[in-house]
């Protein structure tokens, strides 16, 4: 397998470590799809990422893409260098763990730990521009440290012509559908739906040094595509991002400059920091 040398994590060779047991069963994460009867409640579906980075605790939001493997995707600048990570879902506060990350284009796949039943994907909106219709951009916004008591927050946002500036050190991505609405942190990297509740994309803001930051909604289809990259490699893990290797500098660099108290060793990928990993696994090589 690829490796990134001692600098940052095997991070962006993207592995996913399974839990024994778990069969990552040689599917790519994109495999997995809603089920028909799948609850459309966003509940069981929006996710609240809590990261602890440096001497900060980071918030976002991510959604569920395989309810049975526990699998969420959030935006990788949310869990950047995360020393700690709580997930709130539908059904409580879990501990996650990064299990694959792509630099260049934001995305951090995570792990709930432990796995529970009853989360499920959101079901998704045929692929193409949505228009100017009327879309909600969703997170759950925590209203403590515990992140209990937390509720599904909806925006309204629309896809808008004007591409926005943002952060020169982490720039929003290039392929994104600009938001006529700037979104608060909490919902970044969580899911942008249409009227009929259909998965478009996920939201990505660049929100500092502003917590009212321009956003983009990455395309679903784009996003998929990249997940299918994923296959399994050597020692149950997934391989297949390891062009998104020349990004992990602009992550470092934004993380950097965002959260005082940041450690490079912090994004070491499957780094022994026994809050974001699952047990058994601290010493393995990425």
């Amino acid at each position: 397998m690829d490796r990134m040398g001692p600098m940052v994590c095997t991070a962006a060779a993207l592995a996913c470590v399974a839990v024994a047991g778990s069969g990552c069963g040689g599917k790519s994460p994109s495999a997995a799809a809603p089920r028909a009867n799948a609850p459309e409640r966003m509940d069981f579906a929006v996710v609240g990422v809590r990261a602890r980075i440096g001497n900060d605790d980071v918030l976002g939001s991510g959604f569920v893409i395989d309810g049975e493997r526990g699998l969420v995707l959030t935006a990788a600048h949310a869990v950047w260098g995360a020393r700690s990570l709580k997930l709130a879902t539908g059904l409580g506060v879990l501990h996650g763990r990064i299990i694959a990350r792509a630099p260049c284009d934001d995305l951090a796949l995570l792990e709930i730990h432990p796995r529970i039943p009853g989360l499920a994907a959101l079901p998704t909106a045929p692929a193409g521009s949505p228009g100017r219709q009327l879309l909600r951009s969703l997170g759950r916004r925590q209203a403590d440290s515990t992140g209990e008591g937390d509720a599904v927050a909806s925006i309204p946002v629309r896809a808008t012509a004007t591409a926005p500036s943002a952060s020169a050190v982490l720039p929003l991505p290039a392929t994104g559908i600009p938001l006529d609405s700037p979104l608060v942190p909490e919902v970044s990297g969580g899911p942008v739906i249409d009227r009929a509740g259909r998965l478009i994309g996920m939201a990505q803001a660049m929100n500092a040094p502003r917590l009212d930051g321009p956003a983009v909604a990455v395309p679903w289809d784009q996003i998929q595509q990249r997940l299918k990259q994923l296959q399994p490699g050597p020692r149950s893990v997934y391989v297949g991002w390891a062009s998104q290797y020349r990004c992990v500098g602009r992550q470092d660099a934004y993380a950097r400059e965002t959260h005082p108290g940041y450690r490079l060793r912090d994004a070491r990928f499957n780094a022994p920091i026994e809050p974001t990993r699952l047990p058994g696994t601290e010493g393995m090589d990425g």
